[in-house]
């Protein structure tokens, strides 16, 4: 089967990164490939870079346009497709040399409208960590995409373990189901547009096939989209849910899949704004139940959530953080703060270790070394998601 398999890059300012990636690209060793890339107004040279590689390899196609944002990007780029299916990457990331192929030979034969390929590294500066859970391969076809393969998004009884990731980096899509779902998307939305199209792909497709491939390298940089939360990310937010929710209403599915919804949008708030979560009067922190009010806490997590919950916790009297903690950082993301060493915990004086993250593996990884440090189970809080009910966050926040 020789299928031509789109790759769409939104490219944005990745002057320092676009070389490797393209680099990784064109080395696929599936050949029967067309790039596009979508230059959204870079005002670096990385424009110039995708044109020079274009002007080398005729499967490149660049498309330069105004800045208008990701979803902008994505949208442009949908409409250029030609391929059997589409494959995205990030311009600061970059895959391995058989990853296409792989997609092909492994997945794109069951003809599937969507194919999902668990695994990828997250790459740091120093370190490169494998990211991927214990899902078998399978095809799923018609209700099992939204009976099994829906629910794998977010689960509702662990906080808040994640089966599939819908990133779109992670899915290869038949180019007619791409192109639908991506003219959709509303431009104003900031944070969540992958979770957007692909839980609304989902909600259409009638096939659905799960692979394992780990070739995909997730560059994890400070300065980058995710990193730099703005105040429109929570109307982002409302905007794709919302958009998510009526599509559920159409398929006849947003009852069965209503709680699954709350925690995709709990777990947003919390990445943009946790101080949202402080404003109904509770007796506790939450979702950390047994974090009663007036307690002295250590925050375990120097990611986003950490520094989300740090910030929200310095404007409430219910709460003091009295050290905050990670196990790779020690530098100073808000005034008045330090993440510290994991050691400083030996000598600081608090009631409860609030363990901020919200990748459940690594929440056990966390919790186990902190028992081995001498840490009492009693002082260990950790998300629970019974606490998490029939809220309806949407309607209880005002975006």
């Amino acid at each position: 089967m020789n299928y031509k398999v789109s790759i769409l890059v939104p490219v944005y300012n990745v002057e320092k990164y676009i070389d490797r990636c393209l680099q990784s690209l064109i080395g696929q060793t599936y050949r029967n490939i067309e790039i596009i890339l979508v230059d959204d107004g870079s005002t670096d040279h990385s424009g110039d870079i995708c044109d020079r590689y274009a002007r080398k390899d005729s499967r490149l196609k660049v498309i330069h346009k105004e800045n208008g944002g990701v979803v902008s990007a994505r949208k442009t780029g949908a409409e250029y497709v030609t391929g059997d299916y589409v494959c995205s990457v990030d311009s600061d990331d970059w895959i391995e040399a058989n990853r296409i192929l792989n997609f092909v030979e492994q997945g794109a034969y069951t003809k599937a409208d969507m194919i999902y390929l668990e695994g990828y590294y997250k790459d740091y500066d120093n370190r490169s960590v494998l990211i991927e859970t214990s899902i078998s391969e399978g095809l799923y076809l018609g209700k099992q995409v939204i009976e099994q393969v829906f629910p794998m998004i977010i689960d509702t009884k662990i906080c808040f373990q994640r089966m599939i990731r819908a990133m779109t980096c992670c899915w290869g899509i038949k180019k007619e189901l791409f192109q639908k779902i991506w003219k959709k998307i509303d431009d104003r939305i900031s944070m969540g547009d992958d979770y957007a199209h692909i839980l609304c792909c989902l909600l259409e497709a009638q096939s659905v096939f799960l692979m394992r491939e780990r070739g995909y390298h997730y560059v994890e940089r400070m300065n980058s989209i995710s990193h730099s939360l703005n105040e429109n990310a929570l109307h982002g937010v409302r905007v794709w849910t919302q958009m998510v929710r009526d599509q559920m209403r159409l398929s006849g599915c947003d009852g069965q899949l209503y709680l699954h919804m709350v925690f995709l949008e709990l777990w947003y708030i919390m990445n943009c704004d946790y101080s949202l979560l402080l404003k109904k009067q509770r007796k506790y922190l939450y979702p950390y139940p047994i974090v009663r009010k007036g307690s002295k806490i250590a925050v375990y997590g120097g990611g986003t959530l950490g520094t989300q919950i740090v910030n929200a916790l310095d404007y409430t009297e219910d709460y003091q953080v009295v050290i905050w903690v990670d196990k790779y950082s020690t530098y100073q993301p808000l005034p008045g703060h330090k993440v510290e060493d994991i050691s400083k915990l030996a000598d600081a004086l608090f009631d409860f270790v609030v363990i901020a993250v919200l990748d459940i593996k690594i929440v056990e990884e966390i919790e186990q070394s902190l028992l081995k440090n001498g840490i009492p189970e009693y002082k260990i809080a950790k998300m629970d998601a019974n606490v998490i009910g029939d809220e309806d966050f949407w309607e209880d926040f005002e975006m």
